[in-house]
């Protein structure tokens, strides 16, 4: 499955290690944390665009405490610790003194530490706790979970990691929360990071869309094939309705894994002028090199597995098809099809209005419908 070149940082629920000491003069990061005995600690400053620039760095005694001493407060910004082979990005709003954490090398990735002396970083730590409790099932919930960021930095870091798997579909998002962190640190690395990431994006999604054999405002392709009961059915016949074609294969996981979202989005519009028309790349390529036998056998071995992923799916709409060609498919050619899932929503009218929306699928439906 092609994706744009990821720019984003991974979701990273391993956070902040920072630690203080009460009533200690000066600046410092320490702790204790078991079963990190004798391992060395390094402190960085991460920017957006990956680098990281080295700040400090200790060793842990025998029971796991650590002192990184500083000349100076750190900035506000985004950091990462590294305790042996275990990192923690957390983020600083630069009024931080001493902080100080408490844990267990083994259940970082839970969270399961304590942290003081950083409102900020315990804030983040919040938000990440709750995400890896409560997993997101929607766009809709990933944007809450930003809004509780208490910085503009945290809320374009976490735009970055919740939204950041198809940035172009949350374009209006990543670049509001740029102009919150303009504002709030002008003219800083993380600010110019941030917008350069963001014209980078457009810039190859707009390299990608020029290469697209079918394009936005196009009259979508007619496609008639048989469906698993051997009925021929038409995209034509589909016109007056809002459509989403989408290109799959019982073989394929991320299309499966999409499949219970195309699901709950056709349950929700279909009585609304919504439909999907699903093409099929399961069979066998007629390009391969095997006996008319051999290629029979796999492509009703193929049609098996894709009545069996209708059924398992729950793909309740009536209109599937397939010429069982596999990457062969005659209608997959036509399209540009090159990965899958592919998706064209097509209006009423038999126009293309987008391509490949997901998570801004019900956004597409609702000004379509």
């Amino acid at each position: 499955m092609k994706k744009i070149k990821s720019l984003l940082f991974l979701l990273l629920p391993i956070l902040s290690i920072l630690s203080a000491c009460q009533g200690q003069v000066g600046h410092a990061l320490k702790g204790s944390i078991q079963n990190a005995a004798n391992l060395q600690v390094i402190l960085e400053q991460s920017h957006f665009d990956r680098s990281n620039v080295a700040v400090g760095r200790a060793s842990c005694d025998g029971s796991g405490k650590f002192e990184i001493k500083l000349e100076k407060p750190l900035e506000e910004g985004l950091y990462r610790l590294s305790v042996g082979a275990k990192r923690m990005y957390f983020i600083l709003d630069g009024k931080e003194t001493v902080v100080d954490i408490q844990g267990d090398l083994n259940t970082m990735d839970r969270l399961d530490i304590k942290v003081t002396g950083s409102p900020t970083f315990e804030c983040y730590a919040g938000i990440i706790r709750d995400l890896i409790q409560n997993q997101v099932k929607s766009p809709e919930e990933a944007k809450a979970k930003i809004e509780k960021g208490c910085t503009p930095l945290m809320q374009a870091f976490l735009t970055t990691q919740l939204l950041g798997t198809n940035p172009m579909a949350f374009m209006a998002d990543f670049k509001a929360k740029s102009t919150l962190l303009d504002e709030k640190m002008p003219g800083s690395k993380y600010s110019t990071d941030f917008k350069g990431m963001i014209a980078q994006i457009e810039a190859q999604v707009g390299q990608q869309q020029g290469a697209e054999l079918i394009k936005v405002g196009q009259v979508a392709p007619e496609i008639a094939l048989p469906g698993p009961d051997g009925k021929v059915r038409t995209l034509s016949a589909l016109k007056g309705k809002v459509v989403l074609l989408d290109f799959w294969a019982s073989w394929c996981g991320p299309c499966r894994r999409e499949n219970p979202h195309v699901v709950e989005v056709y349950n929700k519009f279909k009585d609304k002028g919504f439909e999907v028309f699903s093409v099929s790349l399961d069979g066998a390529d007629p390009r391969m090199n095997m006996s008319a036998t051999e290629m029979e056998k796999k492509k009703a071995d193929g049609k098996a597995k894709w009545i069996s992923a209708i059924k398992q799916d729950g793909l309740v709409w009536e209109n599937h098809v397939s010429d069982l060609k596999y990457w062969g498919s005659e209608p997959a050619g036509v399209y540009g099809v090159s990965a899958i899932p592919k998706t064209f929503l097509i209006g009423k009218d038999g126009t293309i209005i987008a391509i490949n929306p997901r998570q801004n699928l019900e956004a597409e439906l609702l000004k379509a419908l």
